[in-house]
């Protein structure tokens, strides 16, 4: 495979650090929710569209979505996309460092870009807003923003260690499959002194659902994460509440056993309402976010393009890597090949989803690590694009792994 193409490739990025910073900081100095990521959006879309990509905006039906598009000159062949992230976190702002996500997916696209004079197939730079709770790849997944995608690559910071595995056992998944409920519970308010009998007390349907739900979790999966707050408790101690409400996100490594536990945390919230006499109404709050597959092919890949893009990389043992949080990255991983590259954003260990995260979500030294992923990436991407049996390879361990 002649890769002509590798110092055409980490140029371009290099002689675009500085745009790249600068919207890095940008998006981290105006944090915004999900869906409501207008500033951002449209810093990444303006700076894609200098670049020289056909932006679209507002694709699959989502305001803060967008769609860039770059064409090779070598005639037909796969499309490679990039998934950029760019919304924060209520109250810490970007405590997962998605203003990095959103950068390093922005320089693969322009690296890759610099390769597809002499590339077949095609480029793209997809903006996916609200993955925190809100499930923007999900519904731009629904209303088909991904049609035509063969491959899907992307990135999240991880603490204080870049790691890419080539050794991934079969069973192995990523994140957890995730969905979420608020629970709300309407009674009787009465006076708790004087007429306590009349009421019909919604706290303490919220307080059996705890309970019940703490009863069950000897008879799950270990896997299983089951994890909530009351959202509403009542107004005063003298007054029989007569709305209690709690919000759950209940998780695991597959959907559907996930599915299994939902059934049961469901049947608990009625056996709630029914000891205590209230009625039960059950809010969604967040789609279902399925499970990520790995992809060895494609992780690999991106490992053999470490030490020209400057990524230190510091590999985990195989099965370490437990899985913990969920993404809807794992729903796109689920129909194509996938792959996002876990990097570093500190010398020492920080916390995700923190205030400490956000500060180092903003130093010169996650920026560096950002730009060293964007260059892999993008590698990566020329890789799939000019070797058929690499494409090949991916598509056939995603077939393994989701047929397993």
């Amino acid at each position: 495979m002649n890769r002509s193409y590798v110092s055409k490739v980490t140029d371009v990025i290099d002689q675009a650090r500085d745009d790249l910073v600068s919207i890095s900081m940008d998006i981290h100095s105006h944090p915004e929710l999900n869906f409501e990521e207008h500033y951002s959006c449209n810093a990444l879309c303006v700076a894609l569209e200098k670049y020289g990509f056909e932006v679209e905006r507002g694709v699959g039906g989502v305001e803060t979505a967008f769609r860039a598009t770059l064409n090779g000159s070598g005639g037909d062949g796969p499309t490679v996309a990039f998934l950029a992230e760019y919304d924060a976190l209520p109250g810490i702002g970007h405590g997962c460092g998605h203003n990095l996500i959103a950068i390093s997916n922005l320089g693969a696209g322009i690296g890759a870009m610099a390769a597809l004079g002499e590339l077949p197939g095609k480029i793209v730079v997809l903006g996916t807003p609200a993955e925190e709770g809100g499930g923007g790849k999900i519904k731009m997944l629904d209303a088909g923003a991904f049609e035509g995608i063969d491959v899907s690559l992307s990135s999240h910071p991880a603490s204080n260690r870049t790691t890419i595995e080539t050794v991934i056992p079969q069973q192995e998944t990523w994140s957890l499959a995730m969905i979420g409920y608020t629970f709300e519970y309407s009674g009787k308010a009465a006076h708790a002194a004087r007429v306590p009998h009349e009421g019909i007390n919604a706290l303490n349907a919220v307080i059996h659902l705890f309970t019940g739900i703490d009863a069950m979790r000897q008879h799950l999966r270990s896997d299983v994460r089951i994890h909530g707050i009351i959202t509403n408790g009542g107004k005063a101690p003298n007054v029989v509440p007569d709305f209690a409400s709690a919000n759950f996100m209940l998780r695991c490594t597959d959907r559907k056993y996930l599915e299994y536990v939902v059934e049961k945390v469901l049947a608990v919230a009625e056996g709630a309402a029914k000891m205590t006499g209230a009625e039960l109404k059950v809010v969604p709050e967040q789609p279902m976010y399925e499970n990520v597959i790995p992809n060895v092919a494609l992780s690999a890949s991106v490992l053999a393009n470490a030490d020209a893009s400057g990524l230190k990389v510091i590999n985990s043992i195989p099965g370490e890597n437990v899985a913990g949080g969920s993404t809807d990255f794992g729903n796109v991983s689920q129909v194509m090949p996938s792959y996002y590259a876990k990097f570093a954003v500190a010398t020492e260990p920080v916390p995700a989803h923190s205030l400490a995260m956000a500060a180092a979500a903003k130093t010169n030294y996650a920026q560096d690590v950002a730009i060293s992923v964007a260059k892999a990436l993008a590698l990566t991407a020329c890789d799939i694009l000019s070797d058929p049996s690499l494409l090949a390879a991916a598509k056939e361990e995603f077939k393994q792994r989701t047929q397993a």
